[in-house]
């Protein structure tokens, strides 16, 4: 059974269930308010009707305009329990006069209610009028219910369902939106509600947001994919092609030489792009944990620089140092050196020949700081915007054996972001670029 279904039933059979409360009260209520004007209107006319009747030397007298039925209600006047003058019902059997007490007595024809007024030694003013009739009344009311009720619940059961056929009417939307989606894989779709604040509104608002994020993971997905197929296929069609060189020249030793070079290079650099995608995948799911302990940050970074030294050599670039002593980090100290290379290698990289790099570190407050500046190509406003993506390139033309694969300053920024820390960079095109990474010296996860 659909929800609409249900909410409709639901709806209507506690619509029927309140119309007959409010019967059950009106049953109720309306009797006893019947009850109460009975008698409030005997009182009043045996009290009306004791002042007009008066009794003199054993004669009774009456106002000529004295009426002694009035609205259904019989007045009697009674001399020594014989009826003197008056009306009194046929139908209702004697009964002792009690001075100011209404009672309710059967008749052949119903119930009656009879009250006593003393006017003097044995004359007594006796009024008389039918009770309510709570049969009667439960009949006439029984009927107008059976018409009203179920006209009610038509009209209820009617209007609850036009109110929620039009509000679901947007889950139907989405339904359609979903299936479209499934079907055809498109995730630019959209349920695109327009403007509205109730719940579903919400719920449509929140599934586009949804599917804007998975849209979004999606191309992100096939574009890693893409770029990392790519740049495992460069190596390996390299390798293939120099192991069949190698193989076509056996007996020339320095040819095979130089091809098995070739193959350990490539070979090098597969392991690096694998080894880079496993602590990406690792960070992405969230099992990359690091293991601190303290270390002098400058003397590690004294250790990266020597092991630099030879790359920058290859391009006549110098690198210094501007650094504070006894900056104790608490960190782990692998991958701090894993932020420092990729840095120091980025910047050499991209710096221009017989150009610089300076190396600043710092301790501010109870942060550690450090910054990797060289004076080499710089970036772009729209390189910028993207140098955090995944195998991106700023200068795609270098060759492979100079750049890598879009994933140093990626992983760097994970690294640093495990930290609790902060990477920044300021460039311009034809200037250079410093990058700038904060760390908290003592880390909470020690």
């Amino acid at each position: 059974m659909t929800i609409k279904k249900r909410i409709v039933i639901w709806y209507t059979l506690w619509m029927a269930v309140l119309v007959a409360i409010a019967f059950v009260i009106m049953l109720s209520a309306g009797g006893a308010m019947l009850r109460y004007e009975a008698i409030s209107e005997l009182e009043e006319a045996v009290h009306d009707a004791a002042e007009d009747v008066r009794v003199r030397n054993g004669n009774i007298m009456v106002d000529d305009d004295f009426d002694f039925i009035d609205d259904g209600i019989y007045i009697s006047v009674w001399a020594m329990e014989e009826l003197a003058m008056g009306r009194y019902p046929a139908e209702l059997p004697s009964q002792a006069f009690v001075d100011g007490s209404v009672r309710e007595i059967a008749g052949l024809d119903g119930s009656w209610l009879i009250l006593d007024f003393s006017l003097r030694d044995g004359y007594f003013i006796r009024g008389a009028v039918r009770s309510y009739d709570v049969s009667v009344f439960s009949a006439s009311i029984e009927s107008f219910m059976l018409i009203v009720l179920p006209l009610m619940v038509i009209l209820a059961a009617s209007g609850g369902y036009f109110i929620v056929k039009r509000s679901l009417k947007p889950v139907q939307n989405v339904i359609v939106t979903a299936g479209q989606i499934a079907g055809s894989e498109d995730l630019s779709k959209r349920i695109a509600l327009g403007e509205g604040s109730d719940e579903i509104h919400q719920m449509a608002s929140a599934f586009d947001s949804m599917l804007e994020r998975i849209e979004e993971a999606f191309v992100k997905e096939k574009q890693f994919t893409s770029d990392a197929s790519h740049e495992l296929r460069t190596p390996i069609s390299v390798i293939i092609a120099e192991a069949d060189y190698a193989a076509n020249h056996i007996g020339e030793e320095e040819k095979v030489e130089e091809a098995l070079s070739v193959i350990s290079r490539q070979a090098g650099k597969m392991s690096r792009l694998v080894s880079e995608l496993l602590s990406l995948a690792r960070s992405d799911k969230g099992t990359l944990t690091p293991h601190f302990e303290s270390f002098d940050l400058s003397e590690l970074c004294e250790l990266v620089i020597q092991t630099m030294e030879e790359k920058a050599e290859r391009k006549n670039i110098k690198l210094y140092q501007k650094k504070e002593s006894d900056v104790i980090l608490q960190a782990d100290q692998g991958m701090i050196t894993r932020v420092l290379i990729n840095l120091l290698s980025n910047a050499i990289t991209y710096g221009k020949d017989d150009g610089m790099v300076i190396i600043r570190i710092r301790k501010r407050d109870d942060l550690a700081e450090f910054s990797v500046e060289d004076n080499g190509i710089g970036m772009s406003s729209s390189s910028l915007a993207r140098i955090w993506d995944r195998f991106y390139q700023a200068d795609p033309a270098r060759g492979d054996e100079e750049a890598g694969a879009g994933l140093g300053l990626p992983i760097a920024k994970e690294l640093v972001k495990l930290h609790g820390g902060d990477i920044e960079v300021i460039s311009r095109e034809g200037e250079g670029s410093t990058f700038t990474v904060t760390l908290p010296i003592c880390n909470q996860g020690e």
